[in-house]
Order: structure tokens, then sequence, then C-alpha cells
């Protein structure tokens, strides 16, 4: 008897088990297997798009579900030889990928182009002007939601797999976008940028071809980064009963032949089955726990769309932000959900890149002096919503900008940091920063930085009440009312009150451990200090001495701020000095004697710098090279040898004029006070 034609569902059954049966990692490894692997992958998935096409079923996510699958493993494999290869240089797959640098390029675009066959595919059977509701489960009534997750599932795991692990510079492009003066880094400055670490092309490519497939299939951002799954049990279906996972593990476990009657190589193959009233399988798949959508890829795919807005030359698709976003929106999704990616490992740089790019995008957009406190912990009303609040997200940049190894991811992050906190309200605003500068903040660089964003704050809250009260006086000449204007805090007295003992006190800290008496606190202090000294100078000239709105002036706040950290300072830099000065001329005999020592021996030694007459030298070569081995020869202090005693010299140097300069503006109350007092 002849046998009949094999139908679509069948051509597609065929197909899809024999793709499900390929080992992707060991295969792509080795030439010959990989060379069929990837003939094998282009046949099959040709042969059950075609057949999806006449495929008449019901439940078509069932067929859906499978054809995912059958891509999705092939993506998977090839970010997991890339992790190989970058792990172990030595492996044969790493030998290849140096001969060979592209690898699993033309795999990759043949990978690309089943993605677009099947949800173009997809796509064309749905009614015109359909919505969506993310949301996958069984109930027949979902069969087109169910079919457009798992598209978006699909596509948000190849931005995840292939686009989130390359680099963009993505926080750069958008800085010097937002920021056009900072074009041009200074070449020997700390903040310059680091140079494309590879041709972003291909990237590119996958990401816009992601971003248009996004397009095609009508997903909405604020859905996609709104998403959550959906709450209550994982449901497994057994016939017409319900009853829980846990309990049908259970089952299974002690009927494990009963159970592979019904499952026939579940573990194995994904198959739909041919019976299409056979349900059950299927009931089991199709829960979001199984799809669940990659943050990482809705991260990526936020970055593009950003990316795209700004560089619209390089990377073009219609798939685009708004450019104006709602404050609660922003902080509930697009930045709580971006700030879980600021890890400041090495392989996770480029990822962390694009998660700043959606900050810095993200807190540019927020309204100045909007969050209240209230939203510390929870950025808007509807906390379900919310993936990381106001509060949290401050805590993980100010972590990424004290310990991030890329000097420009950093600044990249500080400069979002300081619009993060102009955002806030002035209560929130003093509560954050009291937070970066108070000794519970473990990073010494931050606390330092962090002296200037009060500074800046306190600058803009004297800058604002100047032109209120100008404003008030052109006013009053015309018979107009006076301005209304908000007093902050940060011009008044509750400023010294909160920051006083944090920024103008030394710590009281055992005397050994003091920087007044360890060198290496003293260094690992001296940047703090420094922000502390010209953040005291900068409020008692702003805070005019008629005014004296925040009573820096008072009598009684500079004796004491002089007394408890001036003289101390002061006092431990003259001693600084003096030692330092004993350990030049110390090095410098010793320099004389090898100096000449290789006279006499026919020439000077090399490599050797004479200081002038135990005076700091500022003619000294500062190209050579410093001599750091670890962090603990950083914590001793300075190594005794002409060039870092000179830099030494140099620091203290520049505190004692700030010392100084704070002693002239400040001598004029305290000879008043003494005069009183005599009187």
């Amino acid at each position: 008897m002849q046998q009949e034609e094999d139908t679509p569902r069948e051509r597609f059954l065929a197909s899809q088990e024999i793709l499900s049966t390929v080992e992707w990692v060991d295969d792509l490894q080795e030439k010959h297997a990989c060379a069929e692997a990837m003939a094998l992958f282009e046949m099959h998935t040709d042969i059950m798009l075609t057949a999806l096409k006449d495929v008449q079923a019901k439940r078509f996510s069932r067929f859906v579900k499978d054809a995912v699958l059958a891509i999705s493993r092939p993506i998977k494999a090839i970010r997991r030889l890339k992790e190989y290869i970058a792990a172990d240089s030595s492996t044969e797959i790493a030998q290849r990928a140096r001969v060979e640098p592209d690898l699993f390029v033309a795999f990759e675009e043949t990978i690309s182009k089943a993605v677009q066959g099947l949800v173009t595919l997809v796509v064309d059977t749905w009614p015109a002007n359909q919505g969506f509701t993310l949301k996958l489960s069984p109930p027949q009534e979902n069969e087109l939601n169910n079919q457009h997750y798992l598209l978006v599932y699909l596509i948000l795991m190849v931005l995840d797999q292939w686009v989130a692990t390359e680099n963009m510079d993505a926080a750069s492009t958008y800085f010097e976008f937002a920021n056009p003066k900072y074009k041009r880094f200074s070449p020997r400055g700390p903040n310059q940028p680091p140079e494309p670490k590879e041709n972003t092309g291909a990237t590119l490519r996958h990401l816009q071809c992601m971003m248009d497939l996004c397009t095609k299939c009508h997903l909405s951002i604020e859905d996609l980064l709104v998403w959550k799954p959906t709450p209550g049990e994982n449901i497994t279906r057994l016939g017409s009963g319900a009853i829980a996972r846990n309990e049908v593990e259970m089952f299974f476990r002690t009927n494990a032949s009963f159970a592979l009657c019904i499952f026939p190589a579940t573990k194995k193959v994904f198959s739909t089955g041919a019976n299409e009233m056979d349900d059950s399988y299927d009931e089991e798949a199709l829960v979001e726990d199984n799809y669940p959508l990659s943050e990482t890829g809705i991260t990526t795919l936020t970055a593009g769309m950003i990316y795209a807005l700004i560089n619209p030359t390089k990377l073009r698709t219609p798939f685009t932000f708004p450019l104006a976003l709602a404050q609660d929106w922003v902080f509930t999704t697009a930045g709580g959900l971006a700030s879980g990616f600021l890890n400041n490992e090495e392989s996770q740089l480029p990822m962390a890149d694009k998660a700043l790019l959606v900050l810095l995008y993200a807190i540019d957009r927020t309204p100045l002096d909007s969050f209240e406190m209230e939203g510390l912990d929870y950025c808007s009303k509807d906390s379900a919503l919310d993936r990381m609040g106001l509060f949290q997200i401050f805590q993980v940049k100010v972590n990424f900008a004290a310990t991030c190894s890329s000097s420009s991811h950093r600044f990249f992050c500080f400069q979002g940091l300081d619009r993060l906190i102009q955002a806030c309200k002035d209560d929130v605003k003093m509560v954050l920063l009291e937070q970066l500068v108070s000794s519970k903040c473990p990073f010494e660089s931050m606390r330092a930085a962090a002296i200037n964003l009060v500074k800046g704050v306190v600058e803009r809250a004297f800058t604002s009440l100047e032109k209120a009260r100008a404003a008030t006086q052109a006013n009053l000449k015309v018979g107009k009312p006076a301005v209304q204007h908000a007093l902050s805090p940060f011009n008044s007295p509750l400023l010294l009150k909160n920051f006083q003992e944090h920024v103008l006190r030394l710590e009281s800290k055992p005397f050994q451990h003091s920087p007044l008496k360890n060198e290496g606190a003293w260094h690992d202090k001296y940047d703090t200090f420094m922000h502390a000294l010209n953040f005291y100078l900068f409020l008692l000239m702003r805070d005019k001495k008629d005014d004296n709105l925040t009573e820096v002036w008072l009598t009684s706040n500079i004796k004491n701020t002089q007394s408890e950290f001036l003289e101390p300072l002061s006092t431990r830099v003259q001693d600084l000095k003096e030692e330092y000065i004993q350990r030049l001329a110390k090095v410098e005999m010793e320099q004389d004697a090898d100096f000449m020592d290789g006279v006499q021996q026919g020439g000077a030694p090399e490599g050797k710098i004479r200081s002038k007459n135990g005076v700091v030298n500022f003619d000294i070569d500062m190209d050579e090279e410093d001599d750091y081995d670890s962090d603990d020869d950083e914590k001793k202090g300075p190594k005794d040898t002409p060039l870092e005693l000179n830099q030494s010299m140099m620091k203290l140097e520049l505190m004692d004029e700030l010392l100084e300069r704070i002693q002239e503006l400040t001598a004029s109350v305290l000879v008043e006070e003494e005069e009183e007092e005599d009187e």
C-alpha cells in the first residue's frame, strides 16, 4: 500500500524532534560536527517554518512554543562557547576563534533569519489592531497572548545572549550627547572614556533587528517594563483534575512507568504530540515560570531604544522611547530595573554600561526637587510595580561609583548620582547626602566626593535665594508684591547642624589609628580633609558675614571648628613637613654617597634624582614610575624616595595654604572674641 504524504503537522514534528536531539555545545566545538549541525539547523528550521504556514490548529501556540525552543538552543550554546573561549584561551575552540575571529558570525545570521521568519509568520496570522497582554497561560481564550508572549521571550533571549554581553560605549555616547562640552576629554584626565574594545557593527545589527521585530509584533515598552510573572500557585493539570506541582512530582517519582506512558521522552524531545486532543504536556509547559522574560534583555532593549534616539546614524529603528517620561514610570521601571545591573566585574561592564545609559536618561528626565521622603523606599503609590526604590537605586549607584574598575564608568555614575540628588526635595537631599559624608559610608573616596555634592547643593540654594531677592526688589519698585521663596535647609543653621560633625570634625577613633597619628590613615583621609577645608572656605565666602544664614560666622561655631578641626590638622601638617624634610635629607645623603661612588667609578648612577638642599624640589622628574606593589604599601605612606617625598610635601603645602586662607578670614572674629574677654 502506498504511504500517504506527510501532513504539515508531521513534517513540523519530525524536524522539531531532529533539532531537539542536537548537542549544540559539543557539536559547535568540533569543526566537522559544527558544519553538520549548522546545515541541519538551516534545513530543518526552513522545513518547520514552511510547515507552520499550513498547520491548522486551534492551539497554534503549542507549535510556536516548540519552534521557539528549537531556535533557542543554539542561541544559548553560542553564548556558552564564547564564555568558554574567554575563560580558557588554551582550548581548541579558543585557538580556532583566534584564527577565525568571525567563527560564529555566519551561523548567528542564519539563526537571526530564523527568528525573523518565525516572528513574521506568526504576526501575519493575527487580526489587525490586535491588543496584547504579556501573559502566558493554557486556556484557549489566551491563545493570541500566548503566541505574543513566546515571541517576546525569544526576542529578549537574543538580546540577553548576544547583545547584552557586547560593548557599545552606551554611557559615554549619551553623556557626550547630553553634555556637548564633554565631547573632548583631556587626554591627561582620569575621566577619559575607554576606546571601543571591538567593532560594534554586529552588535548593533542584532540590536536593530530585534527592535524592528518588537515593532512588528506590537510590543508595548511600558507593558514590558512593568511586567512581572503572574502571581499564584503553579498548577499542573492531569486529565480533568488540578493538583499542585509538588504533588505531581511526588506522584511521578513513585509511578515512573505510568509517567513515561503519558510523557514519553519529555526530557529530551519537546514534542507537541501528534494527538491534538492530548493537552496534558502543553498545559504543563505553557506557564510563565518555564519562559521567564529576561530582565537583562529588557534593560538591553531599553538601552537600545535610547541609543537609537541619540545616535540615529548608527542605529535606525521606529521602536524608540517617547522623549518625556513620567517621574513615577521612570523610577518604578526603567531606573529600578537597570540599577540591578551595575556590577563592577570586568566581564559585566558591557551590561553595566547599558544600565548606566538607561539611568542617565531616566534621571535627566526627572523634574528637579520632585522626589519626596515617602519615595525613599517606593517611588510610586503602587508598590507592586516597584522593582527598586529610590534609596536602593542610590545605594547601588554609590557602591558602583566607588568601586568600579573603570574610571570612565565611575565618572558617568557619579554624574548620574549628582543629578539624582538634585531630583529630590531638600529633606531627602539632606538624608542622602548625610549618608554619604558620614563615617558609616564604607568608601573614603566617595565621602570626599560627596562633600563636593553638598557644596553644589548649597550653591544652588544660595543662587535661588539671590534670584528671589532680586525679583522681590524689582517687584517692590513697581508696586508688586514680594516673591515668595521657600526656605532651604542648605542655607540655614540646619546645614551645620547636620554636616558639621561629619565634615568639619575629626572622627573619634583610637589614637594609634587616627590620621593625626598613623601616616597611612592620614593619606587615606587626605582627599576628604582637602574637600572639607575647601567646603568650609566656600561657605565662609558664600554666606556673607552680615547675613550669616547658616551661622557659620557665629563666634562659637568658628572657635569650635578652630579647636576641633583646623588646629589639629595644622599641627599635623607641620609635624609631617618636618618629618619629610628629615627623611628627604637622609635619602639625599645616601644619594650623594651613591653619586660620589658613581663618579669615582666613571659616571653618575642612572635613575637617581637629587633634590635641592632638603627643600621641596619642584623640578623633579614626575614621569618616573611609581613603585606601588600593593594596597598595603599605599596605606603605609610615601616610600623614602625623593619623588614620593616631594609629592607628599607638595600636598602638604596645598593644605597649609588652605588653612592659612581660612585663618585670615576668621581671624577678625577670633580677635574680637579675645578683646571682649579681656574687657
